[in-house]
């Protein structure tokens, strides 16, 4: 009886052993991976950024992101004061891309522009994004990331659910990335 009654304990443990690494081994958690900016390359001038306007049309997130640099002491030109900016100066969104049109944003005292792309997952929080700053100095993206969130098991399930991130967290992973390209 004893031994019949280790057993059915061992079988367990091993059932239970087997799920635990089924969950664990459909898991992952976000994800970051940065782009090689102007301040990775040997002799590249350091540029100081102060003042960063966000491009229009960045959503939930690039609010979310702007919040975070904010609180880390950078002046933020949101995006409305922007648009308003970009109709001022004759510019329209391709061209706060180009150089011509960064240089007369930073005749505006602008040391850069936030883009933010976003996609928002099955579950309304963001599934993926990328993010750039660009001189306006330069013309050159002097930080970039891309993200995208974490995963596990069954979409929706409880474990799922707590691998995936929600908007400010994601904000704060993108804003991370973006300073730690900055200050290379």
């Amino acid at each position: 009886m004893k031994l019949k009654s280790l057993k059915t304990s061992t079988v367990i443990e091993c059932i239970l052993a087997t799920i635990v690494l089924y969950v664990a081994s459909g898991c992952a958690t976000s994800q970051t991976s940065s782009a090689p900016t102007l301040a990775a390359h040997a002799g590249a001038p350091s540029i100081e950024i102060k003042a960063i306007a966000m491009a229009p049309d960045g959503g939930l997130l690039a609010d979310a992101v702007a919040v975070e640099l904010n609180n880390r002491g950078y002046v933020i030109i949101d995006s409305g004061s922007t648009s308003r900016m970009m109709i001022r100066l004759n510019l329209n969104e391709v061209d706060i891309a180009l150089p011509v049109g960064l240089a007369k944003l930073k005749e505006q005292g602008i040391d850069a522009v936030l883009s933010v792309r976003s996609a928002g997952g099955y579950d309304d929080q963001p599934q993926s994004a990328s993010a750039r700053l660009s001189s306006t100095a330069t013309g050159r993206v002097v930080a970039g990331i891309s993200w995208q969130n974490g995963w596990g098991g069954q979409a929706g399930s409880l474990i799922d659910r707590a691998m995936r991130k929600g908007l400010a967290q994601a904000a704060k992973d993108i804003a991370d990335g973006l300073m730690k390209n900055l200050h290379q």
